[in-house]
């Protein structure tokens, strides 16, 4: 797998994307997946954030819920502490209290581990629940 050290190179969304999509096993090829991810960031109701080579995608509706995805390029220490960030600039910054992702890749339980270790902000928690297609979805509470 290749990952890109954003500590010493910055990537641009549109290599994040292509990265993420070499790293993980997709149900349909590159060249369909791409378009399909660049049409779902261009929405109105989508608000995406990079920090480090991750960019995050948050799919708002009504109140203070959303969903998010993150597309990853970056090593795995830093995908941790970006992801601590972008939690922290979508509680403070978009104002949400309660994010939800869902993902078929067992090794992301890990990271929602590892962040609930020492959260960003007091107060955060998450549930996990498996899904009915064999993936994982995570309510993540983004505290006070």
């Amino acid at each position: 797998m290749d990952y890109v050290d954003s500590k010493k190179q910055k990537l641009n969304s549109g290599q994040i994307i292509s990265i993420f999509l070499k790293n993980t096993d997709q149900s349909h090829p590159p060249q369909v997946m791409l378009p399909a991810i660049l049409t779902e960031l261009s929405q109105p109701n989508v608000k995406t954030k990079q920090i480090g080579n991750t960019l995050f995608e948050v799919i708002t509706g009504h109140g203070d819920q959303a969903f998010f995805k993150s597309f990853n390029a970056d090593t795995g220490p830093n995908f941790v502490e970006n992801s601590k960030m972008f939690c922290v600039w979508a509680r403070r910054l978009l104002g949400l209290k309660v994010l939800v992702t869902e993902f078929q890749d067992p090794s992301l339980k890990q990271l929602f581990k590892i962040i609930s270790i020492r959260p960003p902000m007091p107060g955060m928690g998450y549930k996990a629940y498996n899904t009915t297609n064999g993936g994982t979805r995570i309510v993540l509470n983004l505290g006070d």
